[in-house]
């Protein structure tokens, strides 16, 4: 399976990508990244407003989205890399950089 590359929402050749050294270490960036119990991502932008924490607690349970945790400020606290994917489809938004999406 092969990768695309993207610097700056542009689709670059592996060259150009680690022109100026190694991104986030060895490998592809992303493909690596393990969130954990313990070391979750967390994340304000797919997160929602305070006043909002119950109702996307209740939206998420729903769905059956596991591995997202609404923190109380409303961040999202993300264990499961197929949990942050869900998280964005639900909520229209794409991430080229970390080969997540629609394609």
């Amino acid at each position: 399976m092969k990768h695309k590359l993207f610097l700056n929402g542009k689709e670059v050749t592996e060259e150009e990508f680690h022109k100026d050294g190694p991104v986030g270490g060895e490998g592809l960036p992303m493909l690596t990244q393990t969130y954990t119990t313990a070391n979750p991502l967390i994340s304000e932008s797919l997160g929602c407003m305070p006043s909002q924490v119950d109702e996307m607690r209740e939206t998420l349970n729903e769905r059956g989205i596991k591995g997202v945790e609404v923190m109380n400020n409303g961040a999202l606290a993300i264990s499961s890399r197929n949990g942050r994917r869900e998280v964005m489809a639900m909520k229209g938004q794409h991430d080229n950089d970390g080969c997540f999406g629609d394609g």
